[in-house]
Order: structure tokens, then C-alpha cells, then sequence
């Protein structure tokens, strides 16, 4: 089972800003769509500016579950780890919050 990452096939360089699609693929070199950052030659380099491969960093976001799983619920699946402690954790605060002002009652 595979983890789900959003907007997993869109690869940015890091000075230049240029963004690889793999929607879209690279007209320039040329790279047909759909083909995977990961699979490019070795040879290919930013359309921009002309660095190699390395500079490049992944805008995607690793979500937390399986991605058959994505499509279930009310949007809590579609959360990473950090929104889901985050929206758990706020959770539990207020509901504490909300309990102990009860004492303050008169």
C-alpha cells in the first residue's frame, strides 16, 4: 500500500523558480506528458537557467493514510500529520478549556 501525496508530480527549482509538470512534461527538450520527474535523463537540465536535476525540490505534500483511503470521510483523510495532531490536539484544548470554565459558574 502506497502512502498519497498531493500535488506529488510538480517538481520547482530552487533559484530560478522553474516548475516541472508532469502534466504537462518539458516542450523543450522535449519530454512528452505524463513522464516522471524520477525517470528524466540524466542529461536533462532547466529549461530556464540550464542546471542539472539535483537543484530541483518536490512540492509535494505527504498525506497521511493510504491513498485508496483519500476518498472516504469528510475531508479529515485528505490532512497531513501535522494538520490532523493539530486539529486533534486543538481540540482536546478547547473542550478542557470549556469544562474547567464551568467551575467559574455561579
Amino acid at each position: 500500500m502506497d502512502l498519497y501525496e498531493k500535488n506529488g508530480e510538480i517538481v520547482r527549482h530552487q533559484s530560478c523558480g522553474y516548475k516541472y509538470d508532469e502534466a504537462v512534461g518539458d516542450p523543450s527538450y522535449p519530454i512528452p506528458p505524463g513522464f516522471q520527474f524520477d525517470k528524466l535523463p540524466d542529461d536533462w537540465s532547466c529549461s530556464t537557467c540550464g542546471a542539472a536535476k539535483t537543484f530541483f525540490e518536490s512540492k509535494s505534500v505527504e498525506i497521511a493514510g493510504f491513498a485508496q483511503n483519500q476518498q472516504y470521510g469528510l475531508g479529515g483523510n485528505a490532512l497531513t500529520s501535522g494538520q490532523k495532531a493539530t486539529v486533534i490536539y486543538g481540540t482536546l484544548f478547547f473542550f478542557f478549556v470549556l469544562l474547567l470554565s464551568g467551575y467559574f459558574l455561579q
